[in-house]
């Protein structure tokens, strides 16, 4: 059975205490396994390695509107959970929209509808987790394919760079790795650099700028095919 790890980041001990109840009985009926971590500060999620797969984060901490910078920094910093953004205010869901979330859940709000959105979320991840088994140190590990931001080779070794800057190192080949990678999500960008193509924010005339701000080479071989695979994602 698949476990997931949901992040409830609200400064309102109430509302914690709620979204958790209304999680823990969802897990119960559906008999899903679900942990719940639990923060009351949005600065806190940067000290977190991404290790949720949903985040529940609220707009509004005290008298500071700042929930909606904080997902925007994790985007960029390469941070790919289901993110659901809550708030009281309607119009704030406009405004929200440039940090990528998932879904929008207004306050109040009620068992049904937390269940309708976890219903939703765990379909998305469903669809989307893969897993690829990478050799390292002699030892077989299996990485998420949605943490890896790109893969490198160097001096006849892989490197495998992952959200939060952890790097895995194996000598398996760009080839095998690029086999067990989910259809239609990676793709070479040059012949040492595999992208994963959600990560990619931007692309210049020979570097593609990835959401944390890092600049991976285009190779002009493979600028065509990058292009066309990256539009291919966009549009799926």
């Amino acid at each position: 059975m698949t476990k997931y790890t949901v992040c409830i980041c609200d400064d309102e001990t109430s509302v914690r205490s709620e979204l958790r109840k209304y999680i823990l009985r969802y897990s119960f009926i559906q008999d899903v396994e679900i942990d719940i971590m639990e923060l009351n500060c949005a600065e806190k999620l940067f000290d977190l390695s991404p290790e949720y797969d949903i985040l529940f984060l609220d707009i509004r901490f005290g008298t500071r509107t700042v929930g909606i910078d904080v997902a925007e920094k994790l985007r960029k910093m390469g941070n790919t959970s289901v993110i659901v953004i809550m708030t009281a205010l309607k119009s704030m869901c406009i405004e929200g929209y440039r940090a990528e979330p998932f879904r929008f859940l207004l306050k109040p709000f009620t068992e049904e509808q937390i269940h309708t959105v976890l219903r939703a979320c765990l379909s998305k991840l469903n669809r989307t987790i893969c897993y690829i088994r990478v050799l390292c140190d002699s030892q077989w590990e299996l990485i998420r394919s949605d943490r890896i931001m790109y893969i490198y080779s160097k001096l006849r070794k892989r490197y495998i760079v992952c959200a939060g800057n952890e790097t895995i190192v194996t000598w398996q080949s760009l080839g095998e790795l690029m086999g067990q990678a989910p259809s239609g999500k990676f793709a070479f960008s040059h012949k040492s650099y595999i992208v994963n193509l959600d990560a990619a924010a931007s692309v210049r005339s020979n570097e593609v700028i990835l959401t944390d701000g890092t600049a991976i080479p285009l190779g002009t071989h493979y600028k065509d095919t990058f292009m066309k695979a990256l539009l291919l994602n966009t549009t799926n």
